[in-house]
């Protein structure tokens, strides 16, 4: 029988330093208005659990990651120490062991090369960290919403280590008795602490406030949800000009689904949204070699897939994907379908066929391979007297509906389909009146047959960023601008917006018009450079 009282205690400390940022912040006037109007926040999350008996060889998993929970970009960096407390108050532990295993104090020279830790720290190995000094710095900007991977994975206590204890062995009626008793000067029934010290600072400043010549230049590749979150967009706010680079939160409660729909939209007049598309190749991104085209925001997006659990069958998905607008229309004067019975069926438009035949040819092979089918939602509406077509919320649900055409004498041909998936469309009204959200025209956004650039009072313009682009490239003037939603008044009429900004619901569909094409991108597609300004544009990657 061996007893023994040899307990290692792990101890691990997280400890987050962002008072002094945060003072940095307040205390600093020179930086009070550049700063004081976004919240700062970052949230640590630690996976740790304390072992009651910790012995060599054993291995504790621990991991700590940085979350941006503000609204500005943060500099992150981190440190390490370490402790051992032994049990006995007399003795002393450095935390190094000889190659023998036994307790190591560094008494000369050639033990500083040989001696190895009791503990050793395994990090991640991965690149996103570099060590200068005490420190070892994120490599990247970290966005709001955006998450670092974690520097460290695990401690282990060597297993060269050994003991230090005493043991006397005693026979008793032909029973061996092995005890064994701690003097509590080595590694047994010590105490290892391990604090991992977390530094942020807003990324702007991180080189003035750290006092470090350490370069942090690039942005970490951020996903449809990351961008979404990027800004921590808001659900219920009054417009300002300070807010223009947000994306802001909407909840639609669909008519087809139990729980509402949550969606990102860009609004305003002019949001940081730019992006190049349509780029020759991903490594050179500037305004030579790609098109500016416009984010319109994030997407929970259907499309159909082969179910490989039924083969022949498929099944529909939901991805969050990015939705993009081409930065002003292609064409001034084109029709919507001008194939023989002129009928607003989107799957057999005219238009549909050249937009997903030659002109998404006409993209660069780049473009054509972050594109992917979607889903679009082909419900109708008409007009009535009184509400018109309804409000941008009610526009929002009639899209996504079943409504086809309900004039009795006008809708020969039969009922057209009300969903449609491919490549390359149109925008949905919504999302031109989407714009005016939150304060931004209430005019426009509660009756958008209403919405114009002349009304009175003088000086109240329109201020959607869409209607401000619907415009030929290189024209300074709006134009009428194809939907991709038919109306249900008659079976040769599509909705379009207004050079003046309001909706129309009876064009018919082969007047010549403008257009701007949509796409969905592929859901792993990622911003991964810029910063969505109209001298700085987004750069997609992968």
């Amino acid at each position: 029988m061996k007893k023994k009282n040899l307990i290692v205690l792990l101890l691990i400390a997280l400890i987050g330093i962002v008072g002094v940022t945060i003072a940095y912040f307040s205390s600093t006037t020179t930086f009070e208005n550049e700063f004081q109007t976004k919240e700062y926040g970052t949230t640590y999350t630690e996976s740790f659990v304390s072992p009651d008996n910790w012995l060599p060889g054993d291995t504790t998993n621990k991991t700590v990651i940085v979350t941006n929970s503000g609204q500005v970009d943060e500099a992150v960096r981190i440190s390490l120490s370490e402790m051992w407390t032994p049990n006995n108050s007399n003795a002393t532990l450095n935390g190094w062991i000889h190659a023998d295993g036994t307790k190591s104090n560094h008494t000369t020279e050639n033990e500083l090369s040989t001696d190895v830790r009791a503990a050793i720290i395994n990090f991640t190995n991965n690149s996103d960290w570099t060590k200068v000094g005490d420190y070892y710095y994120y490599n990247y900007r970290l966005a709001p919403g955006q998450t670092t991977d974690s520097l460290i994975e695990s401690v282990t206590f060597n297993a060269l280590t050994k003991l230090g204890d005493t043991c006397i062995t005693s026979s008793e009626n032909g029973i061996k008795t092995i005890t064994c008793n701690s003097s509590g000067e080595d590694y047994d029934h010590a105490t290892y602490k391990l604090t991992v010290n977390i530094e942020t600072v807003q990324y702007n400043k991180y080189q003035e406030v750290w006092n470090t010549n350490v370069n942090i230049s690039s942005m970490k590749p951020m996903n449809a949800t990351q961008l979404a979150l990027k800004s921590n967009p808001v659900t219920v706010t009054n417009y300002t000009d300070g807010d223009i680079h947000q994306m802001y939160t909407f909840n639609h409660q669909r008519t087809d689904q139990t729980l509402a729909q949550t969606e990102y939209r860009y609004i305003g007049d002019d949001p940081y949204n730019y992006v190049y598309f349509n780029c020759d190749s991903l490594d050179n991104q500037n305004s030579s070699t790609c098109e500016v085209w416009r984010i319109i925001g994030v997407f929970d997006v259907e499309r159909e897939i082969d179910d490989e659990e039924n083969p022949g069958q498929k099944k529909t998905i939901t991805e969050t994907r990015m939705k993009l607008v081409r930065g002003s229309d292609f064409a001034s004067s084109i029709a919507w379908n001008s194939n023989s019975g002129y009928e607003n069926d989107w799957s057999n438009a005219s238009l549909k066929i050249y937009l997903n035949g030659t002109y998404l040819e006409s993209l660069s092979a780049t473009a054509q391979s972050q594109i992917e089918d979607a889903i679009y939602y082909l419900g109708g509406r008409t007009r009535n007297n009184t509400t018109h077509f309804g409000s941008t919320e009610d526009i929002y649900i009639w899209e996504r509906g079943t409504e086809t055409c309900v004039t009795t004498g006008n809708c020969s041909g039969g009922t057209r389909p009300t969903r449609w998936e491919g490549k390359v469309a149109l925008m949905y009204p919504s999302d031109m009146y989407m714009t005016y959200a939150n304060g931004v025209d209430s005019t426009c956004y509660n009756d958008p047959s209403q919405c114009t650039t002349w009304r009175s009072p003088a000086g109240d313009p329109t201020t959607g960023w869409i209607h401000n682009t619907n415009k030929l490239e290189g024209s300074t003037n709006q134009h009428f601008t194809w939907f991709v939603s038919p109306g249900s008044s008659d079976s040769y009429v599509v909705f379009d917006a207004d050079p003046d900004g309001f909706l129309v619901g009876d064009n018919q569909v082969i007047a010549t018009i403008g257009a701007r094409p949509v796409v969905y991108l592929k859901s792993d597609i990622k911003i991964d450079g810029g910063t969505g300004e109209s001298t700085n544009p987004y750069k997609l990657g992968l």
